[in-house]
């Protein structure tokens, strides 16, 4: 979630019927920050080179003090531009410094260069370096139309300040027109990553809304099951008569989980103090406290049940959803034996297991066929099995005719 969150907060608002593209996402804000630190390094490296250069040349040079001064400005300007941009200063601003600085060297070619370097058509003067980085950093800081009108204007300064046929001038446009092609290729591209990429996001936020409300609605039904569906079952097997008071405990206990439910609360937390599903207070502590709460918790309408609990060890915390899962699991378990097994006696054993830990519930009733459990039964399906590996365990249940029931709980898987 705090994925999608974060590429939400980068989205621009959607056109009606279309899905909005990510001004600022991810994949845009390392195109710009790695293109921040290459035009950075090409203006620092290309004055540095171009100083040198232009101090070879002093000596033929029309005008040596224009030569020096500008030299001494060009490196000077460049330590600025690359300590205050990687400061995270406003991009265009400097970019627009950059293309002043530029404009202005060339205005004044004709007085910085040899005029042998001058009146080549290679354009390979100091000045032509300076000219060449700005036009190429200009498209990356600049959004275009204003890329490309840097470019015309430090073309137009060049011819006025060398006039004359050349070749330099046509260089500079063709690097301008290329190189705001490609970033505006990279920005794209950018632009259509981080799209993806908020597709993706929004994908598995309404799969994990999906997956939570697919849960919720079967631990709904786990709970309904143990406790109105169990009460309603008795009733119809003359377990419990109309005039029992077992049944009125049951009916309250029954009516609290549901309200609990209604009430969108956590009806299987139990927090200290709380009453758990036959009004017994089962405080969630530790596990040892819940498993002795759920053991010795009274079962209205179900045969006396004498548990064993075995000596429980000291263990590491659980997350309170796997000690719900375990002690209800546990709960059901408890309750099969009460209802199905014909006998007075159970044990819980707790044993700890590397990182999680294994609870087992056995008894040695009459036991049963796992094969002939109709499809449409939940008790050992969902109440024991589906909360298990609902938070990442697992239970196995072991049984035959005549033998007694083996449940082991294990969490983590």
């Amino acid at each position: 979630m705090s994925e999608q969150r974060e590429l939400a907060g980068h989205a621009s608002a959607p056109v009606r019927g279309q899905r909005a593209l990510p001004a600022h996402g991810p994949a845009v804000l390392s195109l710009e920050r790695q293109a921040l630190l290459v035009t950075v390094v090409l203006r620092m490296s290309s004055a540095a080179v171009a100083a040198v250069v232009a101090l070879l040349g002093l000596g033929s040079a029309a005008n040596p003090a224009w030569v020096l001064l500008s030299a001494a400005a060009v490196l000077v300007w460049a330590g600025s531009f690359g300590v205050h941009t990687l400061r995270g200063r406003p991009a265009s601003r400097f970019a627009a410094g950059d293309v002043v600085v530029c404009t202005v060297l060339c205005l004044l070619h004709g007085q910085l260069v040899p005029a042998s370097v001058l009146a080549a058509s290679a354009g390979s003067g100091w000045v032509d370096l300076i000219a060449s980085v700005t036009v190429l950093n200009a498209q990356c800081f600049l959004r275009q139309p204003h890329g490309l009108l840097a470019t015309v204007v430090i073309t137009a300064a060049y011819t006025v300040g060398a006039p004359g046929l050349r070749e330099a001038p046509v260089v500079l446009l063709l690097q301008g027109t290329l190189s705001a092609g490609m970033f505006m290729l990279l920005r794209r591209a950018a632009r259509s990553a981080d799209s993806a990429l908020v597709a993706k996001a929004e994908a598995r936020a309404n799969e994990l809304a999906r997956a939570a409300a697919r849960a919720d609605e079967r631990d709904q039904q786990r709970r309904l099951h143990d406790t109105v569906l169990a009460t309603l079952t008795m009733v119809s097997t003359g377990a419990i008569t109309g005039h029992s008071t077992v049944l009125r405990d049951r009916a309250v206990s029954d009516l609290r989980v549901i309200r609990a439910l209604g009430a969108g609360t956590d009806a299987s937390a139990y927090p200290t103090g709380s009453v758990g599903p036959y009004g017994t207070t089962t405080p969630l502590v530790r596990l040892d406290t819940a498993l002795r709460a759920a053991a010795f918790a009274a079962r209205p309408g179900l045969p006396p049940l004498t548990v064993e609990l075995g000596t429980v060890p000291v263990l590491l915390p659980l997350p309170r959803r796997v000690l719900t899962a375990l002690v209800d699991a546990v709960a059901e378990a408890l309750t099969n034996v009460g209802r199905h097994s014909g006998t007075t006696t159970a044990q819980v054993r707790v044993e700890p297991a590397g990182a999680g830990v294994v609870v087992k519930v056995l008894d040695a009733g009459r036991g049963f066929d796992l094969t002939t459990v109709p499809a449409h039964r939940r008790g050992l399906r969902e109440s024991i099995r589906g909360r298990m590996a609902a938070v990442g365990g697992d239970a196995l249940i072991e049984t035959r005719p005549g033998d007694g029931v083996h449940v082991t709980l294990r969490w983590p898987r």
